[in-house]
């Protein structure tokens, strides 16, 4: 009966008359009275004369004492585009019970608009823009200015959001030590190269210093762990990092002491000569299409020399040029199943390399081989069972 009433307000009243019919209404009429009015504008169910009126009606009734009321006009008008803008910006300004549904859902709210929002320093408002689907990597910036750990944890785990420069880097810093925030930036999939080994890296010290593994393991051994995450972690990037990510994925590796002999020599046994050209074209300062030349070409006296400028072992540099040599052999040949390129050609190298392995420096490099041999054979393993189960 109440209902059928207020159908019948919504056709006959105009919005002087609605005004003056909410001064007397209770808290629960009025609520539902604005709620089939801001569906009565979204829905386009005036008259195009009377929607003006009733437009004005709502903006009226988005100033009234009751928060119910507010927030049920809110409600209704969150997610509409054709929503009376003026409206939206009211409503997203109102307490944050009010505020929260439209901001984080109203698309008429402009980027100078949730920008303006953030500024303000309300922590439920900073965390609701950080929950819109495409929020723009501005109003990301703004947000991890503010500094609100909530809003950027929550900034984080939005794969939707744009997160670039400045910021990001931001959050990787913070991440170093913040777990949850660590854990929701890798889950990202824009997350460049660079900053995924840095955070990988403070998993693993992270792990490493907990007193449940020193306990456990000692501290030596404790190192000994620290040490193999971060080469694991290396490895893991060093087959997937594309090809834009190259120079900042370097730079990483040297600003963290880690583009070393090992790390070269894991690039170029999995094939990843674009990688192993830009760390050497960064250590010895040479341009990159000189530097290009010289591996392409693979001859020994230049490479060796490329090699001394970048200041790498001598022991190491054969081992090197025998598998970018066995890489260039193999390029070409299609008797090998791409899986098992990596594997084959590690096969090669190992066996090359034993013939002139000898001293201490030596030794150390076949076990890398050796360790770097099993990865490659368990990961092409892995890559031809997935590729039997999807067939």
């Amino acid at each position: 009966m109440v209902r059928i009433g207020f159908l019948r307000i919504m056709e006959l009243m105009l919005a002087q008359q609605f005004v003056y019919w909410c001064e007397t209404a209770s808290a629960a009429e009025r609520c539902a009275a604005v709620a089939m009015l801001a569906d009565a504008v979204v829905n386009r169910k005036f008259l195009p004369s009377d929607l003006r009126e009733a437009e004005a009606a709502l903006m009226v009734a988005a100033e009234d004492p009751s928060p119910r009321v507010r927030r049920a006009i809110a409600d209704g008008v969150a997610s509409a585009g054709n929503a009376p803008r003026q409206l939206v910006r009211l409503l997203s300004r109102d307490i944050d019970d009010v505020a929260v549904p439209v901001i984080v859902l109203s698309p008429l709210l402009t980027v100078e608009d949730l920008c303006d929002l953030v500024r303000a320093g309300r922590p439920a408002v900073s965390l609701a823009v950080a929950k819109r689907l495409q929020l723009p990597a501005t109003v990301a910036a703004e947000i991890v200015a503010g500094g609100d750990a909530v809003a950027c944890l929550e900034l984080a785990r939005n794969q939707t959001a744009e997160l670039e420069g400045a910021a990001l880097c931001h959050l990787v810093e913070e991440a170093a030590q913040a777990s949850d925030l660590r854990f929701a930036l890798l889950q990202r999939g824009d997350l460049p190269a660079g900053l995924r080994h840095a955070l990988l890296s403070c998993l693993g010290d992270a792990l490493c210093r907990s007193a449940l593994v020193a306990n456990i393991v000692g501290p030596t051994r404790a190192e000994r762990l620290r040490q193999d995450v971060h080469e694991q972690a290396t490895a893991s990037l060093i087959d997937s990092v594309k090809a834009d990510e190259l120079s900042a994925f370097v730079e990483q590796l040297r600003g963290t002491s880690q583009l070393n002999a090992a790390v070269l020599v894991r690039a170029v046994c999995m094939g990843r000569i674009d990688l192993f050209a830009a760390s050497m074209a960064r250590l010895t300062g040479l341009s990159d299409e000189r530097v290009r030349s010289v591996i392409a070409d693979a001859r020994e006296p230049a490479f060796m020399a490329l090699a001394s400028a970048a200041g790498l072992p001598k022991t190491v540099v054969p081992l090197l040029l025998s598998a970018v040599r066995v890489w260039k052999d193999m390029a070409g040949d299609d008797r090998f199943d791409h899986a098992d390129v990596a594997s084959s050609v590690m096969e090669r190298v190992v066996i090359a390399f034993r013939k002139d392995a000898d001293g201490a420096e030596a030794d150390e490099l076949s076990r890398l081989l050796h360790r770097m041999s099993c990865e490659m054979q368990q990961a092409s393993a892995r890559r031809r069972t997935d590729r039997y189960l999807a067939a």
